[in-house]
């Protein structure tokens, strides 16, 4: 059944529109999505961040705050053997650098203009041995030798001197008063530094083992600065054994990068020479350390050197070592679904369900619209046909234009058949009507097999004869006395389409029976209704079931009708609790059969 193209065309165009709305709709949905989800992302990994550069600052802090409360006289002597005033004793001071060692620190150095190194954990031969009696063995005296060579064939005194900050040594009267005063604002800007960074989030993301560790930390510091007190009490006393003639100006220690080598160094003019002191820090021990310590906040971390922090995000630096976070892209992906995608997915099924259903509707509209224009068409060809007959024979026979007795009763014979037909016709149209409006008359009795098909056979085969055709009806044995709760009215009618369509389209055979054989299934009862016409092409075949299926065209050329016999039977079976099949093509005649439940 061809539909009008134009209608198809303007859904089609509408379909399109809005399928690219609502994928324009969708992607910009998903943009603003990710955007909001990477920017919730960030938030929540600097602080994160935020929270592991505290806990590392933390841990390195009393590290290096000891390191940087070393008083200059800890990198002069590795053994001080000297007099002391009005005794006759030898008194033997050993650098605490040699006994108070930190697990972060290579080796401590001096180094003077014209790259004169030296260091107490590097003593000269002739004093090995005493440093040695003094719980320090050979080996850690050897390794420490080693990794002096090694920076100093690595790092030379202009590049500590280039790489360390211009400023002025501070001018304060005495020695203790200038170590203790400068050291010690070392340590408080250190601390007042780590305290700024501490974002309050970190703190409270922490937690109560973050805040025990914070407390050890603390604890430690405290015992650098007890351990800075024990080493200026002994530069008091170097200076009392032996005095020097000028007091030793210290600078401020810094962290820096030289040559790849992290080191903490400072500036010290000892009698108007100026030399580096400091120590080489063990980057990979250091890292190590602090990755473990923040390995629940950040797992995939990593640390990486800044050598220029104007080009650092120093929202990612260490406070107490030039060294920036970096956590890989990973950390910032986006999950495949969430609300917003989920939302989205269901908008998109409903949508493609709704264009489904517009187009199965506007196919349906179609349909029925092409069948009522069919059966409009093919009705009023069916009635044009009986209407010329009655109009023209009762003229005729009111007129007396029709003498002969014989051929008015043909006349009136003629009249009778088309009333008939035209009384089929509407019965057809009518059981239909009232089919697709879901009344159903339910007028189901209990009847044998035996009283139904007498009730039928007159009016099937008057319908016969009027073909000039014979009807032969054959009931089984077993099936003759059986009893069925049906509509028998509603199957009689189904029976007399079946014939009638049989009159119709197997006149001109040759073999002019038309046969009813009913038979018992077991469950079922089959009525089988066979002709010996030419039968159904496969192209009928498809159609012939659908309602309004023959147009006006179709009428005129074929049998007369308007489609409708056959649809009417399907429906009117499939209410019984049956079905109707056609059972037989094969150029021999057409065979349906009405099976119901017995």
């Amino acid at each position: 059944m061809k539909q009008p193209k134009h209608y198809w065309a303007v859904y089609v165009v509408a379909v399109l529109v809005v399928l690219g709305a609502m994928s324009w709709l969708s992607l910009k949905a998903i943009e603003l999505e990710r955007a909001e989800l990477m920017a919730q992302r960030r938030a929540e990994l600097d602080e994160a961040v935020g929270a592991a550069l505290w806990r590392m600052d933390v841990k390195l802090m009393p590290h290096l705050a000891r390191e940087a409360a070393r008083p200059h006289s800890a990198y002069e002597y590795a053994v001080n053997p000297v007099n002391i005033a009005g005794s006759s004793n030898v008194s033997i001071l050993l650098s605490p650098l040699l006994t108070d060692r930190s697990e972060y620190v290579l080796v401590n150095f001096q180094v003077a203009p014209g790259d004169v190194w030296s260091s107490p954990q590097s003593p000269s031969p002739n004093v090995t041995s005493v440093v040695n009696t003094n719980g320090v063995a050979s080996a850690q005296l050897t390794e420490w030798m080693g990794r002096l060579s090694e920076l100093q064939e690595r790092i030379s005194y202009d590049d500590l001197a280039s790489s360390l900050p211009s400023e002025s040594l501070p001018k304060i009267g005495s020695q203790t008063d200038m170590n203790y005063i400068t050291n010690s604002a070392v340590d408080i800007e250190q601390v007042q530094q780590l305290q700024q960074r501490i974002p309050q989030s970190g703190r409270a993301a922490s937690g109560r083992n973050a805040q025990a560790r914070a407390a050890n930390e603390f604890v430690n510091r405290d015992q650098a600065l007890q351990s800075f007190a024990l080493n200026q009490k002994a530069a008091q006393t170097l200076q009392l054994i032996a005095p020097s003639s000028t007091p030793a100006l210290e600078g401020v220690s810094q962290p820096m990068w030289v040559d790849s080598q992290l080191l903490l160094a400072r500036r010290v003019q000892i009698d108007k020479r100026v030399v580096i002191q400091g120590c080489w820090l063990n980057w990979e021990r250091i890292q190590s350390v602090l990755k473990a310590e923040v390995a629940d906040l950040l797992p995939s971390v990593d640390l990486e050197p800044v050598m220029d922090t104007a080009r650092t995000d120093v929202t990612r630096m260490l406070a107490t070592l030039p060294v920036q976070v970096v956590v890989p892209a990973a950390e910032l992906g986006v999950g495949p679904w969430s609300a917003m995608r989920v939302a989205l997915a269901t908008a998109w099924a409903c949508l493609l369900i709704a264009a489904v259903a517009a187009g199965v509707l506007l196919h349906g509209v179609l349909s029925l619209s092409e069948r009522r224009a069919s059966f409009v068409s093919a009705v009023t060809h069916e009635l044009r046909t009986p209407l010329t007959t009655f109009r023209m024979y009762s003229e005729m026979l009111a007129q007396d234009m029709v003498p002969d007795e014989a051929k008015r009763r043909r006349y009136l014979d003629t009249l009778r058949v088309e009333a008939d037909r035209l009384s089929h016709l509407v019965e057809n149209v009518l059981a239909y009507a009232r089919l697709e409006r879901g009344r159903d008359g339910k007028r189901r009795v209990q009847v044998t097999i035996g009283e139904l098909v007498s009730h039928a056979t007159g009016r099937l085969e008057e319908r016969a004869r009027q073909a000039e055709m014979t009807l032969v009806a054959k009931v089984a044995a077993d099936a003759a006395e059986l009893s069925i709760w049906t509509d028998e009215s509603a199957v009689e009618q189904i029976l007399f389409n079946l014939v009638d369509n049989a009159c119709k389209y197997a006149s001109g055979s040759r073999d002019r029976r038309i046969h009813i054989d009913i038979g018992n299934t077991g469950s079922q009862v089959e009525f089988r209704v066979r002709d010996h016409g030419a039968g159904i092409s496969a192209d009928e075949a498809k159609e012939m079931f659908e309602p309004f299926s023959k147009s006006a065209v179709q009428a005129a050329n074929s049998a007369p009708g308007v489609g409708l016999g056959l649809a009417l039977c399907r429906r009117l079976a499939k209410q019984l609790g049956g079905r109707l099949e056609l059972k037989s093509t094969d150029g021999q005649g057409a065979t349906f059969c009405l099976i119901l439940p017995s």
